[in-house]
């Protein structure tokens, strides 16, 4: 089972998912990139990661464009916005979701008006995760062995 997620950076929520998910299942295969990603994983997000017991190091944010040559089983987009709202560049997949995630840098006034908010993320998308992966992934998964 292949699992993509894209975002526009590749620095916060995207790769908050990517762990998360991770964290259930090892032998899943899970990627992330962003459309423009930023040159480094937001520190708040690997904080607030730590803080459930999921690191984000070592990872670096990615472009789309390096997974072109693969098909994945399921597109995730997460950002702001609807789906119709988001340009997707040409990725292959068998199936598309978005999930709606605010950035949590919007808008913020200081370091901690961030942290909170990341936190306020990390369990939303905590909470998709856990619906995704016990709900739609191991029903594919059982169906398939």
């Amino acid at each position: 089972m292949k699992i993509f997620f894209l975002s526009y950076q590749n620095s916060c929520r995207s790769q908050m998912a990517e762990a998360i998910l991770r964290s259930y299942n090892q032998g899943l295969e899970i990627y992330s990139a962003g459309i423009e990603p930023s040159d480094h994983i937001s520190p708040i997000a690997m904080e607030v990661m730590a803080e459930i017991g999921i690191s984000l190091k070592p990872h670096v944010p990615q472009h789309y464009s390096q997974f072109g040559q693969m098909e994945f089983d399921y597109l995730i987009t997460v950002g702001d916005g609807t789906l119709e709202e988001l340009t997707i560049p040409s990725i292959r997949y068998k199936r598309k979701m978005h999930l709606g995630f605010h950035n949590p840098y919007r808008n913020s006034k200081n370091k901690e008006d961030i942290r909170l908010k990341c936190r306020e993320i990390r369990d939303e998308i905590k909470t998709e995760m856990d619906y995704f992966f016990h709900r739609i992934l191991l029903k594919q998964i059982k169906a398939s062995h």
